[in-house]
């Protein structure tokens, strides 16, 4: 059986990339397997890339058997994949749950609102017009109108890899085929050279305890939650450092200290995979906090509780379904802050407390997310269903693709952006939103 595989491949920086690459060999042991991505997307100053573009497959998808796509909420990295599930019915893997911000900078942020109001009154007849015009006029709530059933709706089946991602696809398209499988993990070897090169190299001292924060950097990561918890902590436990890796969100709390780092909090900025290995390897306790959340996992927290790492995770949907005695969970709530520095002082001042539960959590990570499981799961879904058709017919969803007219699409994008960025402006100060918007343009050359 031929399988299509469509998502992001590195270089770009995103988790999917890494993911996808990661998880096509063991997808290999069911089918043939070749694998396409959005290539118009791909830094020029990379490393040459041999996968072929998204283009290739959709010149001729009868070729393959199956598709199954990666899809997450990023715009840029998800673009040409929504297109192509529109045009192909296949499989899709949600590496997010909550799509509307997907959905706003497709549709919207371009002037599409006839076609954005096609597809939500096609795929969620129950919402009201004042509903989603709120989203017209950049006031919606995007975690109350998650829009992953667009996606059902579309497909011959979903797949989520969380408990919390599946009801909320389950509840946006009843009778949708979903299966929900567990986070692959895939096992990185510890390299203990690059972990002391990595120690010298940001001088980590080797006797302090140390906490980390690994991923992009965005709101629901709840940092300035995290960053407060940490300063409690260190005056108890001064011999300790507060490490941030990843990408920085435009309206990250942790964005404006950037360039600020104190001591005993830094902000390492993005880091290669190597370097990620080596500082999940020397990390003590990783704070992983999550709220609102898309339903999504996280890569480096499962690789965390594989190594028999601490985690500190929100009590709250996706990260709720972890036992209690494989990670810190943390309630939601004025106490937030003062539970998690409490948590961090009683993992470094017990450290039998601190292995049994690191113990814990890698037994139920071998035990439960083990990526040959996660594929003949996906290959029996796969066979299971690659005759069905979906619920939304191919010439409606086609439909989702038209351009409202150009002088209407021309006024309507106008006029949403200048509402966010005035919104925005407001929220963060007119000259961060200059900063981010030069940021952004610089970033995709």
């Amino acid at each position: 059986m031929k399988l299509a595989c469509i998502g992001p491949v590195s270089p770009l920086k995103t988790g999917i990339s890494y993911f996808n690459e990661q998880f096509v060999p063991f997808l290999e042991r069911h089918f043939t397997v070749e694998t396409f991505t959005d290539r118009s997307i791909i830094p020029k100053a990379s490393m040459p890339v041999r996968t072929p573009d998204i283009d290739a497959f959709l010149s001729d998808p009868r070729r393959f058997d199956a598709v199954l796509y990666h899809m997450g909420n990023h715009y840029r990295f998800h673009r040409r994949t929504f297109e192509a599930i529109l045009r192909v019915p296949g499989f899709v893997l949600l590496h997010d749950c909550v799509l509307s911000h997907f959905f706003i900078k497709f549709y919207l942020e371009r002037g599409n609102f006839l076609a954005f109001r096609k597809l939500c009154m096609t795929n969620f007849a129950a919402q009201s017009d004042s509903e989603i015009s709120r989203f017209y006029a950049a006031k919606a709530d995007p975690y109350h109108f998650p829009m992953a059933g667009v996606l059902a709706m579309s497909s011959r089946g979903t797949i989520t890899m969380t408990d919390y991602g599946k009801s909320i696809v389950e509840r946006e398209a009843p009778g949708a085929k979903v299966l929900r499988i567990h986070f692959p993990c895939f096992n990185p070897q510890p390299d203990a050279c690059q972990t002391d090169l990595f120690r010298k190299k940001y001088q980590i001292p080797s006797d302090y305890f140390v906490v980390t924060s690994v991923g992009h950097m965005t709101p629901a990561k709840r940092l300035d939650v995290a960053r407060d918890a940490f300063h409690k902590f260190h005056g108890r436990f001064p011999k300790s450092l507060f490490l941030l890796a990843g990408e920085s969100s435009a309206r990250s709390p942790v964005s404006p200290h950037a360039q600020n780092d104190d001591s005993h909090t830094r902000n390492l900025g993005y880091l290669k995979r190597d370097e990620v290995e080596a500082l999940m390897q020397l990390s003590d306790v990783c704070i992983n906090l999550r709220f609102p959340t898309k339903g999504e996992m996280s890569l480096t927290l499962i690789e965390m509780m594989e190594r028999g790492k601490v985690v500190a995770v929100s009590n709250h949907a996706q990260f709720a379904e972890f036992p209690d005695d494989a990670c810190i969970k943390i309630d939601l709530g004025a106490h937030e802050s003062d539970d998690l520095a409490g948590g961090l002082l009683e993992m470094a001042t017990d450290e039998r407390r601190k292995k049994a539960m690191g113990d814990a959590a890698r037994e139920f990570i071998l035990m439960h997310h083990d990526p040959s499981s996660a594929a003949e799961d996906i290959a029996r879904f796969i066979r299971e269903n690659a005759a069905s058709e979906p619920f939304v017919t191919r010439e409606t969803s086609h439909g989702f693709l038209d351009a409202d007219p150009f002088p209407l699409r021309y006024k309507q994008a106008l006029a949403y952006n200048v509402r966010r960025i005035l919104l925005y402006a407001r929220e963060q100060g007119l000259n961060r939103v200059l900063k981010e918007g030069f940021r952004r343009a610089a970033r995709r050359d």
